[in-house]
């Protein structure tokens, strides 16, 4: 092969190729590669192959660069994705000792997250000020989110299983369909895939509030098969959510994840994967005991001091879901035709209680099957370039029936999505996806992305930016009612268009990375609750104005040293309703921070980190109306230290809120103070 026929080939066939002389396994269905460090003192001897043959784009080819999976139709290398996207890997979070991806995700700029209080409590997550059903969350390739509410409750998700989360900002809906209308989190967790032998990696925890924390992993690979399996097992007596009382709101979760693949030939794969979750926490309810008068409308508290915020009470709520996906990855042709199949499935059981009695209650279920076809070919009409056709068909149908509440409905979608991708030799990568989806319960829709890269490797500088239209289906709760709203079935999808540009910027040889973008949405038609005095109470509609986001995401990873590592972010959003009044939960201005530091032959290791939120509206319903009222700025800091007293076993001491601020991320919910916890990690096997 001539040097110049390599450079025509496909960037994704190159690393296909090397991948294979390295023998590794490229990321598949499992998203991953374990156990590289090996593999990687075959390089001089690739690169000797490389130079021998004359292929000079191959040997550039050898440091195989990173692939985003979930950012385009078809894996895709990081620097040549024109959306906003941030990864990070399970690893790095375990030896942080970040318990949670929620507790991870405020170190993403752009994200914001808000707790009804301690752990096992409601978290919704929010990316560029949009709502929390306007964010997709996908687990090993299933939607993950409540039928009900359209959002993820993010409350106890263990990083315990997870290999990595890639977090995708701005519109999506040209590739997910509707919920990815403002983003999507893509959890891919760990597979066994390319071990040499087996690994297990087993977590013991405990530390304030009674809080007991377990977890287990066990991976690996035998001819054809591989296999995963985890659990993590968390239980805290928790404290008083409520500003009010002295009575403990604990809660407990268990989660178990089991994977398992086969190749049966370099170029055929079958994996499944399943996923089981269980939990309950104690909750307190909002005091809003009084006798309504349906002449005026007002509600004369019976207690001034606590009316419309949270007391103590006997409440509390289970969750339970199970999610499975059985999928088959055919690729031929050397590569440049790779098609996907799969089944999936996800249910959900949510119960609410007070004083031991039923209030609320909820069964979801959705199955769907997709296809998708994968055309990868190279042409040299410019120098050498590279074409990427993607087409998906995909169909979902969902069955969801509310407890004591009139939601209810059984609803089909079936999408059909493509994507051209082309990747040029003046270092220039453009995306274009349009989808068109046909419903069973709303009107059909068409959707579509756009997205650029283009690098400019002698300064180190990277061009980016998206466009693309988001839209998001009404929920059962808005359209059939519930105990806090009036049912209103003719609402439309609420939908918008959203963009972004940003410039990424290298030094020192990547030793230091920033990033800097600016984004903007206008929503039309988004659902919104107001009051119907006609009616006598609240109901969503779809609003006549335009509710527009504008903000400026910045991060910066710097290796300052070999043994310290910085990053930091800052994000500045303005969300405002239709009306132009801010919205709730939506931090105008927030900032992280994070330094990890190895020393002691690299066996210890320290890592501090700062979350800032400044100051945010939330709602009080209190006795004379509902008013927007301020929820004042905080700064949380986090730490660890962790030492490593066997090559197999690490022993670490971590503390959350520090300096034990005092502050809410929801009106009247009680965040947790100070707490300390000690623990233990031990890894059997070949090491990471």
């Amino acid at each position: 092969m001539s040097a110049r026929a390599a450079v025509s080939i496909h960037p994704i066939l190159l690393r296909r190729r090397v991948a294979r002389l390295l023998d590794s396994p490229l990321a598949g269905p499992s998203g991953r590669r374990e156990n590289l460090t090996r593999r990687l003192l075959l390089l001089p001897a690739v690169c000797g192959f490389a130079a021998l043959a004359g292929t000079r784009a191959l040997a550039q080819a050898v440091p195989i660069p990173e692939i985003v999976v979930s950012a385009d139709q078809a894996p895709t290398e990081a620097s040549r994705v024109g959306a906003a996207v941030t990864v990070v890997t399970g690893a790095e979070l375990r030896a942080k000792g970040v318990p949670t991806v929620a507790e991870a995700l405020r170190f993403v700029p752009g994200v914001q997250v808000a707790a009804s209080g301690g752990p096992g409590t409601v978290t919704q997550v929010r990316i560029r000020g949009a709502e929390a059903n306007h964010l997709m969350v996908v687990i090993d390739g299933i939607e993950v989110n409540s039928l009900g509410d359209g959002g993820f409750d993010f409350a106890d998700l263990s990083v315990e299983d997870i290999e990595r989360i890639e977090v995708v900002r701005g519109p999506q809906s040209g590739l997910y369909g509707a919920n990815a209308h403002a983003g999507v989190v893509s959890i891919v967790t760990r597979s066994g895939r390319g071990l040499s032998r087996p690994l297990a990696d087993v977590k013991i925890e405990g530390g304030s509030r009674g809080t007991r924390t377990a977890g287990a992993n066990a991976r690996g690979a035998a001819g054809l098969f591989y296999g995963s399996v985890t659990f993590s097992d968390t239980t805290t007596a928790g404290y008083n959510i409520s500003r009010f009382g002295s009575e403990r709101d604990g809660s407990y979760a268990l989660t178990v994840t089991g994977k398992a693949g086969v190749d049966f030939t370099p170029d055929f794969n079958v994996e499944a994967v399943v996923r089981h979750t269980k939990r309950a926490a104690e909750t307190d309810p909002q005091d809003f005991n009084c006798n309504f008068d349906p002449v005026t409308f007002a509600c004369p508290p019976a207690n001034p001091a606590t009316y419309g915020l949270v007391i103590d009470g006997n409440d509390r709520t289970t969750y339970g879901s199970t999610s499975g996906r059985v999928g088959a990855t055919l690729t031929l042709f050397d590569g440049h035709w790779t098609q996907i199949a799969n089944v999936k499935g996800f249910d959900e059981t949510i119960r609410g209680f007070s004083n031991g009695a039923t209030i609320f209650g909820a069964n979801g279920e959705r199955t769907g099957l997709d296809y998708k076809s994968i055309l990868r070919y190279g042409t040299d009409l410019f120098g050498g370039e590279g074409h990427t056709l993607t087409l998906l068909l995909d169909n979902r149908r969902e069955h969801y029936v509310a407890v004591n509440e009139p939601a209810r409905y059984v609803k089909e979608r079936t999408g059909l999505a493509g994507e051209y991708q082309l990747d040029l030799p003046t270092h220039t990568s453009f995306s274009s996806a349009l989808r068109y989806d046909w419903n069973s319960a709303f009107t059909d829709v068409f959707t579509w992305r756009y997205a650029l890269s283009q690098r400019i490797p002698a300064t180190g500088t990277r061009l980016h930016a998206s466009i693309g239209k988001g839209l998001t289906d009404p929920t059962p709760f808005e359209l059939f009612g519930s105990t806090f709203n009036l049912p209103n079935p003719g609402l439309r999808p609420e939908h918008s268009v959203g963009w972004d540009a940003g410039v990424e910027q290298s030094f020192w040889d990547g030793r230091l990375v920033t990033d800097v973008t600016y984004f903007a949405s206008d929503f039309r038609d988004k659902i919104e609750p107001t009051f119907d005095p006609a009616r006598g109470g609240f109901v969503y509609v779809n609003a006549a104005g335009l509710a527009k986001r504008r903000g400026v995401e910045a991060s910066t990873t710097w290796a300052v040293f070999d043994w310290l590592t910085v990053k930091a972010t800052y994000t500045y959003t303005d969300a405002r309703d239709s009306t132009g009044v801010e919205e709730v939960r939506r931090p105008p201005n927030a900032a992280s921070f994070e330094a990890t530091a190895r020393f002691l032959d690299n066996r210890a290791r320290a890592t501090v980190g700062v979350v800032y939120n400044g100051i945010r509206k939330d709602f009080f319903f209190g006795p004379t109306g509902t008013v927007l009222v301020d929820l004042p700025g905080v700064t949380v800091v986090r730490a660890m230290l962790s030492y490593d007293v066997t090559p197999w076993a690490t022993a670490y001491v971590r503390a959350e809120n520090l300096f034990d601020a005092r502050y809410e991320e929801a009106l009247s919910y009680r965040a947790p103070g100070f707490a300390a916890y000690a623990g233990l990690r031990m890894r059997f096997g070949a090491l990471d």
